[in-house]
């Protein structure tokens, strides 16, 4: 399936235009496009940033379409990367397609069925303490 740049607006439950800059905590349903500026925690489901548009913080989305800049931990099912898109940071995704001319810095963690939590990284299991010598006893 080719994907256009602007969904018909019926499609559309969220637009933050150019120019508009948001802070904060923002989880949404359906479909969201973000032109403008957004810092903070952002949660939905289909989430578009467009060439104007800069996400900084963390994002999670079931599908994120980026044409423009996001810096930050991504947490999806499937990123797309379009060739306009610059990305920075903790990327976990099952499906990432990127197209050439796309720029990808940071940690990358693609495929498989695990997505970890967004609170943040797993940690790692604790080590087991080692057993004391025994004593032998004649």
């Amino acid at each position: 399936m080719r994907w256009k740049k602007t969904p018909p607006a019926e499609e559309m439950n969220a637009y933050i235009g150019p120019g508009l800059k948001l802070e904060g905590h923002l989880v949404f349903s359906g479909q969201a496009k973000f032109e403008g500026e957004f810092e903070g925690e952002l949660k939905g489901d289909r989430l578009i940033i467009g060439e104007s548009g800069t996400i900084r913080g963390g994002v999670e989305a079931s599908e994120i379409i980026c044409f423009g800049r996001i810096e930050g931990r991504i947490t999806a099912r499937v990123l797309h990367l379009k060739k306009t898109a610059r990305v920075q940071g903790e990327v976990y995704t099952q499906k990432l397609a990127v197209e050439e001319g796309a720029f990808l810095e940071g940690r990358v963690k693609a495929g498989g069925e695990q997505i970890p939590p967004s609170e943040g990284a797993p940690e790692a299991p604790a080590k087991p303490e080692p057993a004391a010598p025994r004593r032998r006893v004649l």
